[in-house]
């Protein structure tokens, strides 16, 4: 009897708690990512704010929309998404409010939008009311009063207007060749632990490649085998006393978002160094992949 009272309890606390995350390029030195977390819980009592990242290198809308794509969709439905990435309003950018699969995201105008809700049919968009460019910092002035109202379920359209279209911003794309023999992608991303990640998705490498030899090429480091995990470099069949140890070998493997990236084994960047550091590689450095003729 105990154990229901309690469970019914904390499925409860679960249902009725309210989320709002945070993603900015705000950094961990100064004082505006406690500023706003204070905003936040001033005017909004009882309510759970979780950081995605305040690393995000200043302005990099890029950047914000791979962490911030890949980790919303973790959160329950409902959840307000904060974005404190070039958020400023101009005259010709405006504060908007996006509907995207039952999560809510509040920032500018910038091209953020329209990356996290490309191809998307479960979207809705509404310029806000009461916006302005006198504001140097909206994030912390003017957005947790527009959480507030998502929280309480103030109607999007009492907020703002809708609109169907937002900025769209320009951006690389993995190309095929005519003949379907190359890929060429870019890296977007440099991770905590050094590994490049590029724009080439699992899904395009077998629809291209079908099943063909290939060579994939980081900044001329030439690869012929793509690992499933980290761990594939051991050679568990010898014996451990026996083994090469892999430490700073280089390998590549769709990495859990199923994007191509190549890694070190065993990476750190503050001691023996990462695929960028090791192997030189940098953010929008190009990645190739040649696909061969299989052998008869």
């Amino acid at each position: 009897m105990f154990t229901n009272i309690a469970f019914t309890k904390e499925k409860l606390i679960i249902n009725t708690l309210r989320i709002i995350t945070l993603t900015t390029d705000f950094g961990e030195r100064d004082y505006a990512v406690a500023a706003v977390k204070g905003k936040i819980y001033t005017e909004i009592p009882n309510v759970a704010v979780v950081d995605i990242s305040h690393l995000i290198a200043p302005f990099d809308v890029m950047q914000t929309h791979y962490i911030l794509k890949n980790a919303y969709h973790h959160f329950p439905k409902g959840s307000v998404h904060i974005i404190g990435v070039d958020a400023e309003a101009t005259p010709e950018r405006k504060h908007l409010i996006m509907k995207l699969r039952g999560h809510y995201f509040i920032g500018a105008d910038n091209g953020i939008f329209h990356l996290l809700s490309e191809n998307e049919s479960d979207v809705e968009v509404y310029e806000l009311f009461n916006t302005t460019t006198k504001n140097q910092f909206p994030v912390l002035h003017f957005f947790p009063k527009v959480a507030k109202d998502l929280l309480e379920g103030i109607p999007l359209q009492v907020l703002g207007n809708r609109i169907e279209k937002c900025f769209e911003m320009t951006y690389f794309k993995p190309e095929v060749s005519d003949n379907k023999t190359f890929i060429t992608g870019t890296v977007i991303y440099i991770d905590h632990y050094g590994n490049a990640v590029s724009n080439i998705p699992k899904s395009l490498f077998h629809e291209v490649g079908q099943g063909r030899p290939f060579e994939v090429i980081f900044n001329m480091y030439s690869f012929t085998k793509i690992h499933e995990n980290y761990s594939d470099i051991i050679d568990f069949s010898i014996p451990k006393q026996r083994r090469a140890i892999p430490d700073g070998e280089r390998l590549i493997l769709f990495n859990s978002l199923d994007y191509l990236q190549v890694s070190v084994y065993k990476s750190n960047l503050h001691t023996v160094g990462g695929a960028s550091s090791l192997l030189g590689i940098d953010y929008l450095d190009q990645v190739s992949i040649r696909f061969l003729d299989k052998k008869k």
